[in-house]
């Protein structure tokens, strides 16, 4: 084989091999563009799964702090209501009139949320005393 024949050769392996080498890199590029956008919707959905599951297992707490959540509830512009009484957003945020309210009762506690997962009203329901 001559010279130049031999020159041709690589000439083209190497074209070849560069060619390869390029697809290569651009596919790996797109596939951790597609793996990265795969892992962001898995975190989304298990946030929104996380958030479901909260909602279906009431809470228990205590009726002074259901006082201490209807104002911080108000003040974040969240409706409030506590056995059938609606403390909504356009009460007194800072000083709801929560003189019915029992502080020594154990309340079970609803949050309702939108389709974002965000709160929109919370309820409570007396379950009895302490």
């Amino acid at each position: 084989m001559s010279d130049h024949a031999s020159s041709m050769l690589w000439l083209g392996v190497s074209v070849i091999l560069f060619i390869t080498a390029c697809a290569a890199a651009n596919l790996s590029s797109q596939l951790g563009s597609a793996l990265e956008l795969r892992s962001q919707r898995e975190e989304q959905s298990e946030g929104r799964i996380s958030r479901t599951i909260e909602v279906e297992t009431p809470q228990r707490i205590k009726g002074t702090q259901v006082i201490q959540t209807i104002r911080m509830n108000l003040q974040e512009g969240i409706s409030v209501q506590v056995d059938g009484l609606e403390y909504d957003v356009y009460s007194e945020p800072f000083e709801p009139d929560v003189s019915t309210l029992d502080a020594s009762s154990i309340y079970a506690i609803y949050p309702q949320r939108n389709g974002n997962g965000d709160i929109t009203s919370v309820r409570f329901e007396k379950l009895g005393e302490d």
